[in-house]
């Protein structure tokens, strides 16, 4: 089940009574996010990783429909659901950085307040509210600023993250020509070392920690501590993976002499296989090189 998903599944009868209640213009809408009857404003989500970090939005897409949307359906500075119906939901499974500023894990509410020229993005602590009704500026939990652009006519309101890398992605909130970025980064390797640790610690099988060591290897990352979980898995079973990937982390680190004995550990195992070893023949060619040097 996902973050988003959650939120859903606790979202009671009691919210649908209130948001009638409320008067609001579309009151067949006012259902719980995950129902199955069609809306005006139809339920959207979109999921993006960065590195290791899961970043998931869930919200209503309202649509143009001939009629000015900023600046008179949607007021200029006023605060927003950000969306229809319920308010539009974020959540991001490790700590990130918005615009600059830290955010805690977790999920929480996403309001704006929309301005010609600049944005308001606000991350508010309490998730199951409908609009902005009951919206509380003291559950705030952070507020960054971004600047508005034009971008291509989009009909319904459209999350996406059109740039994504490793450690970073635009999250691009765009309706009728506007088009406002929020900018996310993560720390990855911080995530991945934190990770690792706690997973090197409780394994029980010499895979989990060779992952972790493959992925510090793949990205040039972490090198020392990926000779450790490295260990870690070879102290758990002595594997032909372990010590091709110990050996290419040594190189990696300049220790050539240690490298070379662990990659001729590693070609001694292989040979005692029943079956090749992916990878023997680029150790063995990595293996010269090392001893050339």
């Amino acid at each position: 089940m996902t973050l988003i998903r959650r939120f859903a599944s606790v979202f009671s009868l009691t919210m649908l009574v209130f948001a009638v209640t409320m008067v609001v213009p579309d009151t067949a809408a006012a259902q719980e996010r995950n129902s199955m009857l069609p809306r005006v404003s139809p339920n959207a989500s979109v999921s993006q990783s960065i590195g290791v970090t899961t970043v998931e939005v869930h919200y209503g897409r309202p649509a143009v429909r001939d009629r000015q949307v900023f600046g008179k359906l949607v007021p200029y500075g006023d605060v927003w659901r950000t969306g229809a119906n319920e308010a539009t939901v974020i959540a991001f499974s490790t700590p990130v950085q918005i615009e600059g500023e830290s955010l805690d894990a977790g999920m929480y509410s996403l309001f704006t307040v929309p301005g010609e020229e600049e944005w308001t993005f606000i991350f508010n602590d309490t998730v199951e509210q409908w609009g902005a009704y009951n919206y509380e500026e003291s559950k705030d939990v952070l507020r960054v600023t971004t600047e508005p652009t034009t971008g291509p006519m989009h009909e319904r309101l459209t999350f996406a993250f059109p740039s994504v890398t490793d450690s970073s992605a635009t999250l691009a909130l765009m309706w009728d020509e506007t088009r406002v970025p929020l900018e996310i980064t993560v720390d990855t390797k911080e995530v991945i070392a934190s990770r690792a640790a706690s997973a090197v610690d409780a394994a029980e099988n010499w895979q989990t920690p060779l992952q972790y060591a493959g992925y510090a290897l793949q990205n040039d990352i972490l090198i020392e501590e990926a000779i450790d979980w490295t260990d870690a898995s070879l102290e758990i079973q002595e594997t032909f993976p372990a010590l091709a990937v110990k050996a290419r982390l040594q190189a990696k680190n300049g220790d050539y002499q240690s490298a070379i004995e662990s990659a001729e550990r590693a070609v001694e195992l292989a040979e005692n296989m029943e079956e090749t070893p992916r990878g023997l023949e680029g150790l063995k060619n990595a293996l010269e090189e090392w001893k050339a040097k």
